[in-house]
């Protein structure tokens, strides 16, 4: 839970972008809890360039209607080479829109209005390198790839995703749409076993914390069921340390995804593990 959670903090501070200036208060209560300074403009060309270097995260909350997005991605175009290349980038969108979202402006998405742990996560993600500023300049002034190139040509694949989290379960069954995979969804472990008895799906997404089972526990019954020996069990965790790693191969997982989950990350262990 967030409680027993520590906190990251952010010492160079926050930088929010949203032209919803009733949200500025939200903003800053919410970043309150990884620095002390927050600083809420109303769009990107507002900000200027010199006072990149005093943030360690920018947040942009992209105009709600997407025929208003290019011209927010000039501006972010312009104005992040002079951005430190450490510097964090984020986004926040309507779910239904941020799978589109990502893709456009090529860096990570999270739905809005998101909360304290899910930021967290964000911050937390051990592939940070993918939302840096410095990895991210060239994309945002070129475009992105659209997900649906990685799209097969085969049958629609089905997968089970066990995830307690309602809002990362929903999430999720929309990004798998982009490369027409079909998903059911599992609350705890025990459902998932459940359904893997009644079901054979194509692979396993397997949250590694969850009541009543969790998904080391599924796992191990999981691959004990007949024709399950071999089929993609994907670990969906925040804890990415080496001796957790150890621990979910030795249960049977034999892919790893990091939360917060995005299109490029979730697209790199689908083709992994074979499934597009």
């Amino acid at each position: 839970t967030w409680s027993s959670r520590q906190a990251i903090f952010l010492p160079k501070g926050v930088a929010v972008v949203d032209g919803l200036r009733a949200r500025a208060r939200a903003m800053r209560e919410l970043f309150s809890h990884f620095s002390s300074l927050v600083v809420v403009f109303s769009a990107s060309a507002e900000v200027p360039a010199f006072r990149l270097t005093t943030f360690s995260l920018l947040v942009v909350v992209p105009p709600a209607h997407p025929e208003r997005w290019p011209e927010e991605k000039a501006s972010l175009t312009e104005l992040l080479p002079a951005a430190p290349e450490n510097m964090r980038l984020v986004g926040f969108v309507a779910m239904d829109e941020l799978q589109k979202a990502e893709e456009f402006f090529g860096f990570p998405m999270l739905p809005k209005p998101p909360t304290v742990t899910q930021v967290q996560e964000f911050l937390e993600h051990p592939q940070g390198e993918t939302s840096e500023v410095g990895s991210i300049v060239a994309t945002c002034g070129a475009g992105v790839s659209d997900p649906s190139s990685s799209r097969s040509s085969r049958a629609p694949r089905r997968v089970l995703v066990a995830e307690d989290v309602m809002l990362n379960r929903m999430m999720f069954v929309q990004m798998l749409k982009h490369w027409n995979i079909e998903a059911d969804t599992a609350e705890n472990g025990l459902v998932a076993v459940s359904m893997c008895t009644s079901q054979e799906y194509d692979a396993v997404f397997m949250d590694a914390h969850m009541p009543l089972c969790d998904g080391v526990e599924a796992t191990r019954r999981i691959r004990l069921l007949p024709g399950y020996r071999h089929v993609p069990i994907i670990a969906l965790t925040a804890a990415t340390a080496e001796e957790h790693r150890a621990a979910y191969r030795e249960c049977g997982m034999n892919h790893f995804l990091a939360k917060p989950v995005t299109l490029s990350s979730l697209r790199a262990v689908l083709e992994q593990a074979s499934v597009i």
